[in-house]
């Protein structure tokens, strides 16, 4: 049998005929091979315009590559000696961390609301694009398609206008993202960059500024709110809008219980619960307003501004912050007590109307925000003899009644309150209720408390009120009235003088050279006669320092001052020894802290240590006496050595005791008498100017120096018997009293050389048979007294001194020129007087230019 041509045995029933109608049943039809062809051409045309469309934009995208060497706008943070942050400073509130640090639960959160295939897709998810576009298209909602990827080539290379040139750039970037890097990377990137409302980029800052905690931290309600704000920060800014903060919220719990990273009841309870902010704005150093304002500038001006605001650095300070609270809080707290003893001076303001007084009222209290210590302003809505009712920011009412109103001495509140007048008030109950009447004090006053063995400070007050602006603490160059005579005393030990050495406080006139005369007094109008220097320092005896001055030398006493810090003392002025030079607290504060020290000087230190972002340390302080294991607590029979510290020695290690221990006797019988209920053994110094212009406090523990000073910005008058000792000692005991409160007392270190002797607490001779009162006294080794004081003392033996100028008169004792006190080991001369024959006095004045 024949084979046909298709390769069949069955024969053809048409014969030859039946190939031709093979061919034509198998030829296609010619609408087929159009529209193949036209598929064809149009998937090489729309290749060509993909192609030409990647050629045409790949000279205008951003190197991706760039995403390698990002350096973000990091916060710089300054830190407390404790690791407690004290102010933040950024552009930018952001804290970097590694996806390593990043709990796998935020991340899930993340991913559940944002891009739940992340680590599926090649960059980007092509269903979710087609379903926005549809979305977008037939309905009046829009509805993103944007996966992590593609918002992290829009967030660091890209903006965020809304075109199609700009989708196309993030859809080609994205692309290459995911070939150049791996997921975790983009990820990290994506959670530390994104802006999630109220100034926070990224996951870790948001934690921080809404829950104030760290990732590890949060709940899974507060990761879901966090990471449904991505979406629309500022639809869904909890502070602002929290019921749709809320709505976000439980939305991305239901995306997790969907994709099963919580279980159904997890996400029932999580919805029920309430969002439970815990706000945490960026640290303005409201604890420390003028310290974190000083330590900003000193950043600023080392390091510049870009790094202060954008390169995170670490700037660990001395501060120490609950040293920090009670000296602020010592400041309020006596200021307001010396305002409240000058009366009520009137309302801050007064409202025509009530009229819209909510809103004034809110006013106000942006106004007077940086008062908060104080008070809050208050506008009288009702007055009555016994109470009032006041309306306060925030819509808030409240009840001031009579009996906190005292202070002002006026009596009913209708007598001295109108409906209308703005008034500061503070909660005296946590119900919010009731309040007590308040003035903001007019008067202001500093505080400076330094860590005696390092030269740290621990804490700064430059004022009531705002850090930026004058700090009183360093700027405020006042005169500091007999606080500066430690110093003469101090210079006059180096002269051979003792404790128990004796010097005349009886009157003195000086003739200028003007013709005017100068007539030194003492504070009490009267005169003791010959008297000891420890007296003479602890009653503040001013006629006995001026003459102590006369015989050791202004020189010499300028040359204390400079080293201890105390610089450009004039030397052809007498009356600075009584305190008419100017300087700052920080400078008395630091000059003081030589005693307790054991006679060295150091600067006062401020910060610890600066670090970068990376942790590389910019700068470290070392402090002087970082491993010093100092015995303390030493008694006259114990001895120790006293630590070795850095800075300079200002004055011998005996001297510096011997001043100490005179300071002490200011506190235990002296103008800082009031300390003495404290306990511990403490030393210091009262300072008052003419007119009671400045108030001073300056004294120190054997661990701690501290300074206080009261007065007006505007140099006036305190008001009369406003001393050192009663305005700015009270300050300087509150805040003692809270910072020693519980801890151990400790002694000052006595240093060899140094020898403790009875003596006679008014001759300063060893005891007599009719001594009156018996002091132990400190002593260099061989310079105590070895006469006995006499049954009888004749002090009325003076000769009256005329300068020859214009008559003026002086008084000197007919012997010991003034010196050193009869039976105690004279001063040699140097020029000056200290037992020198002839007229010493006369000789001083023509040196001093003042004969």
């Amino acid at each position: 049998m024949a084979m046909n041509r298709t390769g069949s045995s069955r024969p053809n029933p048409r014969g030859e005929g039946g190939q031709t109608r093979s061919r034509k049943n198998n030829k296609m039809p010619k609408w087929v091979v159009v529209l193949a062809w036209l598929a064809a051409l149009g998937s090489l045309a729309f290749g060509a315009m993909i192609a030409g469309i990647l050629v045409y934009y790949d000279s205008q995208l951003p190197d991706f590559r760039q995403l390698s060497e990002y350096k973000p706008p990091l916060i710089t943070r300054v830190y407390d000696r404790n690791g407690e942050i004290v102010a933040e400073y950024a552009n930018e509130r952001r804290i970097w961390v590694s996806i390593n640090e990043i709990p796998k639960p935020v991340i899930d959160s993340f991913l559940a609301a944002e891009d739940t295939h992340f680590y599926e897709h090649g960059g980007y998810d092509l269903k979710a694009i087609i379903r926005a576009s549809l979305v977008n298209t037939l309905t009046h909602r829009t509805q993103g398609a944007s996966t992590i990827t593609q918002q992290v080539a829009k967030t660091y290379l890209l903006s965020s206008e809304r075109t199609y040139t700009r989708k196309i750039k993030e859809l080609i970037l994205s692309w290459r993202i995911e070939k150049a890097y791996t997921k975790n990377e983009i990820l990290e990137l994506y959670l530390n960059r994104i802006y999630l409302g109220n100034g926070s980029y990224g996951v870790a800052a948001a934690a921080q500024t809404y829950f104030s905690k760290s990732l590890s931290e949060l709940t899974m309600p507060e990761r879901a709110m966090i990471a449904g704000m991505p979406q629309a920060p500022s639809r869904y800014n909890p502070v602002r809008n929290p019921s749709a903060a809320k709505a976000r919220r439980d939305i991305v719990i239901r995306r997790l219980q969907d994709e099963g990273f919580v279980k159904k009841e997890e996400a029932d309870a999580a919805i029920a619960t309430p969002l439970g902010l815990n706000i945490s704005p960026l640290k303005q150093g409201e604890d420390a307003p003028h310290f974190a304002e000083y330590i900003r500038q000193m950043v600023l001006k080392e390091y510049g501004e870009k790094a202060l605001y954008q390169d995170g650095l670490s700037v660990y300070t001395t501060l120490d912050l609950p040293t920090q609270r009670r000296a602020e809080e010592a400041v309020y707290k006596g200021l307001r007590d010396y305002d409240r003893r000058h009366g009520w001076r009137g309302p801050l303001d007064h409202m025509k109307t009530l009229d819209g007084w909510q809103k004034e009222v809110d006013a106000f209290a942006e106004k007077y925000a940086h008062s908060w210590r104080i008070g809050e302003p208050a506008v009288v809505l009702k007055v009555g003899a016994d109470s009032a009712r006041v309306g306060l920011s925030d819509e808030r009412e409240g009840i001031v009644a009579r009996s906190t109103a005292k202070w002002t001495g006026k009596g009913a509140l209708n007598s001295f309150l109108k409906v209308g007048d703005v008034i500061m008030v503070k909660a005296v109950a946590k119900d919010g209720k009731n309040y007590s009447l308040e003035q903001l004090p007019n008067v202001q006053g500093a505080l400076v408390a330094m860590d005696v063995r390092t030269g740290e400070v621990l804490a700064m007050v430059g004022g009531l009120g705002e850090g930026v602006g004058f700090n009183r603490a360093i700027m405020a160059r006042r005169q500091v009235g007999s606080s500066f005579k430690p110093f003469v005393y101090a210079a006059a030990m180096e002269k051979g003088y003792t404790p128990a050495s004796t010097v005349l406080d009886a009157p003195l006139v000086f003739n200028n050279s003007d013709g005017s005369e100068w007539k030194p007094h003492n504070y009490d109008k009267k005169f003791t006669g010959m008297t000891t220097l420890r007296q003479g320092l602890e009653q503040s005896r001013n006629l006995m320092t001026v003459r102590l001055t006369q015989d050791i030398g202004l020189r010499d006493v300028a040359e204390v001052s400079r080293r201890v810090g105390l610089k450009g003392l004039p030397i052809t002025d007498l009356s600075v020894v009584l305190g008419s030079i100017n300087y700052t607290l920080m400078e008395m504060t630091s000059a003081y802290s030589v005693f307790p020290r054991g006679g060295t000087y150091i600067e006062p230190t401020y910060l610890r240590r600066v670090q970068d972002s990376k942790g590389v340390t910019l700068f470290r302080a070392h402090p002087a006496c970082e491993k010093c294991l100092a015995s303390l607590g030493a008694s006259p029979d114990e001895n120790p050595v006293l630590p070795k510290t850095g800075g300079k020695e200002a004055m011998d290690p005996q001297n510096a005791y011997l001043m100490t221990n005179v300071l002490q006797g200011v506190v235990l019988r002296g103008t800082g008498y009031s300390l003495s209920s404290l306990g511990r053994p403490l030393g210091g110094k009262t300072g008052t100017t003419n007119d009671y212009v400045d108030a001073w406090f300056v004294g120190f523990s054997p661990s701690l120096a501290v300074g206080v000073w009261v007065g007006f910005d505007t140099p006036k008058s305190l008001g009369y018997g406003e001393t050192g000792g009663r305005a700015a000692l009270p300050i300087w005991k509150t805040f003692a009293e809270a910072q020693f409160k519980g801890t151990p007392i400790e002694g000052f270190s006595v240093p060899q050389g140094i020898e403790f002797v009875q003596v006679d607490a008014k001759s300063g001779l060893l005891p007599g048979a009719n001594s009156e009162k018996v002091i132990t006294e400190a002593f260099k080794e061989g310079t105590a007294p070895t006469e006995t004081t006499p049954d009888y003392v004749d002090e009325s033996g003076y000769e009256i001194f005329n300068s020859g100028a214009t008559g003026g008169d002086s008084e000197r004792p007919a012997e010991n020129g003034g010196g050193a006190g009869s039976g105690a080991s004279a001063p040699r001369s140097n020029g000056g007087g200290g037992g020198a024959a002839g007229n010493p006095i006369e000789n001083l004045l023509r040196t001093f230019g003042i004969y």
